[in-house]
Formats: structure tokens, C-alpha cells, sequence
């Protein structure tokens, strides 16, 4: 496959490191002295929601997990990337085996980069195929790539290179990918570049949608634009979310279309403009950096990592319940059947880590 290869400005880059990045700015405010949440600003819990979701009590599953970032299913447990470019493989029994990710780009781990989203194919179970983006690179000139992995029970082998060289940078590395039959998914972040969004011949600050195949070129690839740092996606009844971390606050969950662009740079939250799509939902001026999300034919629900919350969106009403409030940092989230798994990330370095986390949990909320 051709590379698509997008160099930063090292000057530029270094000068844009200052300004406000995800959570990582917004928390240097003492939480306390964060302007309070309304109504108007969105996120209130609504009664009536919560009455309609029977929500049960967390369980910890496993522990010890080191800055974890992506959660995927197996039919004997749970693989978790973790930033620093380990998988751990969780048993039905909670027993945490780490193993290593042989790449022929090693994982850099810096800022919010590292080893982040995973997909699993469909028939995971036997072939042992999945995907996976992961930072790499050095200090000065930070990407990110999609590879396919193999795992052969005890490692995980880079068997196939989908898509390198996007654009990153120490902060906004978006990372999330989604697999659905043949096309891949896939979140990018400005790199820390707010106009490169808006560049149609750049892949920063876009969705990818990937065929399986390889036809075509990168930017044929590009699904949406105007995106800062999207770190969720889910896909129900035909219709994809995605959740973006706003500049300071108003972070948002958009409905993904094609040839859409969502307005980054140009607009943010509930402002307008010719050609920009306004959020299918915003937090309001209290940032709740919102990561990974899964939806189904009610809610969608989504981690938060500023807001330590884990919460239901209706998709009716756009109501919010709150599932999850006393983990801390939550940065991915699961569904099967009546129960959310979630994923801490406590061990970040923005965090209050106890002494095991971070931790897997589950919570029943029917």
C-alpha cells in the first residue's frame, strides 16, 4: 500500500504545545473552583431516566492494569491495550497475563500517545487477527499507524501495515477504531495543528472509514472533517457517534455522516456556520473529556475521563443519567447483554490511582 506521508512543522508543533489539550490543561483548575454544570449547559441527570435504568453496583473483575486505553472482547475474557505497547489478557478468572506487541515501528509512548485503540475481527476466536493504532515515531516528529496484529496466545505480531504516517503530536492522537464487516474505522486528533482539520488532504483531525481491501488512497478515506480529538465511536442501527474533547469544555457526541464536516477550528459547541455541522450534543462549559463510547437501540454511554463518570445518554431526549460516579478517570466502556464493563485509567498521571488500579469493572443496568 502507497504511504501517505504528512511531515509537521517542528517550530509549529512546539509553539501549539501550549495551548489548552484535551483534559490535560482543563485540569489544572482545582475541580473545585470548575464553574458549576446547569441545565442549559447540558449533563443534568434526569430523574424519570434513571428510573428507567435499573442500575446495579460496580464489580472488579481485574486490577493492576498499567494506563489502560481500549477494551475488546474474547470468548475467554478481555484484551486491554495498554499506552506503553503492552496487551493484557484477562481471564474469566480476573488473572492478568501482560504480553508484548512485536512491531516493526516501536510504540512511543508521550503525552496522551502510546498504544491506544483495538479492534477485533469477527472471527477473532480462530483466526486470532485484530487491529490496532498505536503512536510512534520520536519526540520531534510524533505519527500514528493502524496495523493489523496477530496473537498466537502468547504475543502479538504486527502481521500487516493498514495505514501510517498521520499526523500526531504529544497531545490530540484521537485512537479509536471500530470494525464493521469490511471497513475500518478509524479516530484521528488535530495533532495539536487546528487547521489541518480542515485540510482535506491531510488525515488529521478526520474519521476514517478504511476498506478492508486497500482500495483507493488515504484521502480517499476520509469520511468526515473539522474534528479536534475524537476518542469515541459507536455504530447502532445504522447510525455512528462519535465523542471529541473540546478546546476548554463543550465537548461533544456528533452523528457521523459522510462528507460531513463538524467544525473544528472554524466553529465549536452550538455556534454556527455555512457547510458545519452543530454537535448532537454538548457538556456545556465544564469539560467531561469524554472517551471511548457504545450505544445501543436506547442509549448511548460514554467514559469520561475529566467528569469520572461513566453516563447513559438517551437518544430520544439527549437525557443524561449518571451509571458510574465513584472510580475516577473512566476511559473505555463495553456492552453485553444487561451489563456495561468499563475500563479505569486512574494511572495516567491525571489521576489518583489507588492500589489496584487501574482496574476492569462491570455494573448490570437493567
Amino acid at each position: 500500500m502507497k504511504r501517505w506521508i504528512l511531515l509537521l512543522s517542528l517550530v509549529f508543533v512546539a509553539g501549539c504545545a501550549s495551548e489548552p489539550t484535551e483534559d490535560a490543561v482543563q485540569e489544572e483548575t482545582p475541580v473545585e473552583e470548575a464553574p458549576e454544570q446547569t441545565e442549559e449547559e447540558g449533563g443534568q441527570t434526569d430523574e424519570s431516566t434513571e428510573a428507567r435504568l435499573s442500575i446495579g453496583t460496580s464489580e472488579a473483575l481485574a486490577g493492576q492494569l498499567d494506563v489502560p486505553w481500549s477494551i475488546a472482547r474474547t470468548e475467554d475474557g478481555w484484551l486491554v491495550s495498554e499506552r506503553g505497547g503492552t496487551i493484557a489478557v484477562i481471564g474469566a478468572d480476573g488473572n492478568v497475563d501482560r504480553q508484548p506487541v512485536e512491531l516493526t515501528e516501536d510504540v512511543l509512548e508521550i503525552g496522551e500517545g502510546g498504544l491506544l485503540g483495538l479492534a477485533l475481527t469477527d472471527d477473532f476466536d480462530t483466526s486470532r487477527q485484530l487491529y490496532a493504532y498505536h503512536t510512534y515515531g520520536t519526540p520531534g516528529d510524533v505519527k500514528n499507524r493502524v496495523v493489523e496484529l496477530t496473537w498466537d496466545g502468547e504475543r502479538f505480531e504486527e502481521t500487516s501495515i493498514v495505514l501510517e504516517d498521520i499526523p500526531g503530536a504529544q497531545f490530540h492522537n484521537g485512537g479509536r477504531l471500530l470494525l464493521d464487516d469490511d471497513m475500518l474505522w478509524v479516530t484521528t486528533g488535530d495533532a495539536l495543528v487546528p487547521d489541518l482539520a480542515q485540510d482535506n488532504t491531510s488525515l488529521a483531525g478526520k474519521i476514517l472509514a478504511v476498506p478492508l481491501s486497500g482500495e483507493g488512497e488515504p484521502v480517499d478515506w476520509i469520511y468526515s472533517s473539522g474534528h479536534r480529538n475524537p476518542q469515541g465511536l459507536a455504530l447502532v442501527d445504522g447510525v455512528l457517534y462519535a465523542s471529541e474533547h473540546g478546546a476548554s469544555g463543550h465537548d461533544e457526541v456528533n452523528i457521523i455522516e459522510r462528507g460531513n464536516n463538524y467544525g473544528w477550528p472554524l466553529i465549536e459547541a452550538e455556534e454556527t456556520g455555512d457547510g458545519l455541522e452543530t454537535p448532537w450534543f454538548e457538556v456545556g462549559s465544564t469539560s467531561w473529556a469524554p472517551s471511548g463510547i457504545i450505544a445501543d437501540e436506547d442509549y448511548v454511554y460514554m467514559a469520561t475521563l475529566r467528569g469520572n463518570r461513566l453516563v447513559a445518554l438517551e437518544r430520544e431526549t439527549r437525557e443524561v443519567t449518571a451509571i458510574v460516579e465513584d472510580k475516577g478517570r473512566i476511559r473505555d466502556v463495553w456492552l453485553e447483554g444487561d451489563r456495561l464493563y468499563y475500563i479505569t485509567n486512574n494511572t495516567d498521571g491525571r489521576g489518583n490511582p489507588g492500589s489496584e488500579d487501574d482496574q476492569l469493572y462491570s455494573v448490570t443496568i437493567r
